[in-house]
């Protein structure tokens, strides 16, 4: 239940009240608050217990990790959110992810949440989604990683659908997680006749011309989702400007034919770490799909990095976008990991058949 600063949330039989403040959820036995310093935000994060054992899980809540997205500015005590008892001890943290320049975390996808004490994890995540919140903030968007043998009705996964929940976050899809080991995998990359341009300037045109192209008819659960609340060029931009903030454009490349034609938008290059690298983003054009192109270009730009000296590729594609599933199959990519997808509407979508 969404409260205003200085009013009172009731709380369910057997729980206490919550009083809502400006950064802050208390009640008689718990209080929620943001970090106050580097040093506070990094003892939360380090005492936090990782919610499972997949490889991603255990990376961003090890001590290397921590310090480096402190360091880095990736997560700022603006950005964790933890709960204590009036003794000091913690009770649980939520952390937000994004980039220095940014006054807002991108997403919340750090949780170490008290299933058995629902209020608790109500507060601190209603305080993260107010703290995030921004006037032309659509959606809060949370991410939880899980063991690619791991299923929705698992208890610990079905516990953390119904908590999120209970504080308006819907789950938007389950996503496949593929990492690809350069030395290990056998890699196939297709052969192909298209050519790559790089972009050469953030504001190129051509950027939110075939994104629009890709928006139409696509099986992205995020694309779908942002469709219902905009206009395709509104949208198309609004994707685009969103992929700059985490891809620098030199690391964007279109894909034309032999006729000069632009059939797709590759994205990808190396990011975090010297040996890691990304495929962010392989699109086709609604007007030139069925020709492979998916796979041709996630082969080139796997190529391209691992020129640049990768040892490991991340990427990922929605469960149900079985064209891509397939391109990541054939190209050698292993399904490594999961991911859950939420979303907390902000602004709610447009009704069907709105424009």
């Amino acid at each position: 239940m969404t409260t205003s600063p200085g009013s009172k949330s009731p709380g369910s039989e057997g729980t206490p009240d919550v009083v809502s403040g400006k950064h802050t959820q208390r009640s008689s036995e718990f209080a929620a608050a943001v970090a106050d310093s580097a040093a506070e935000a990094r003892e939360a994060l380090l005492q936090a217990t990782p919610p499972n054992r997949s490889f991603t899980q255990e990376r961003n809540f090890s001590e290397r990790q921590i310090d480096r997205a402190i360091k880095l500015g990736f997560r700022r005590p603006a950005w964790v959110w933890i709960a204590r008892d009036h003794g000091g001890a913690i009770l649980g943290v939520v952390a937000g992810w994004g980039a220095e320049h940014r006054a807002t975390p991108f997403i919340l996808d750090f949780l170490d949440l008290p299933f058995d004490r629902p209020e608790i994890a109500r507060a601190l995540l209603e305080l993260a989604v107010r703290d995030s919140s921004e006037p032309d903030r659509a959606t809060m968007d949370l991410i939880h990683f899980l063991p690619s043998t791991s299923g929705l009705d698992d208890p610990d996964v079905a516990a953390l659908i119904e908590t999120l929940a209970n504080s308006g976050f819907r789950m938007l899809v389950r996503r496949r997680r593929y990492r690809l080991d350069v030395l290990g995998a056998r890699i196939e990359v297709p052969p192909t006749n298209l050519r790559f341009d790089s972009i050469e300037r953030a504001d190129d045109p051509r950027l939110p011309a075939i994104m629009a192209d890709i928006l139409v008819g696509s099986l992205d659960a995020h694309d779908v989702d942002a469709l219902s609340r905009g206009d395709l060029e509104t949208v198309a931009a609004e994707t685009v400007a969103e992929y700059l903030e985490r891809d620098p454009f030199e690391s964007m490349y279109l894909a034309l034919d032999p006729e000069d034609r632009v059939v797709g938008l590759v994205i990808g290059g190396l990011r975090g770490s010297p040996e890691t690298g990304t495929a962010s983003f392989i699109g086709v054009s609604h007007r030139h799909r069925g020709h492979g192109y998916a796979a041709q270009l996630l082969g080139w730009i796997t190529r391209r990095i691992i020129a640049d000296g990768a040892l490991f590729i991340v990427a990922e594609t929605d469960d149900d976008n079985f064209p891509m599933a397939a391109a990541f199959t054939k190209v050698g990519y292993p399904h490594t990991e999961s991911r859950i997808d939420f979303v907390r509407d902000l602004v709610p979508a447009r009704k069907s058949g709105s424009r």
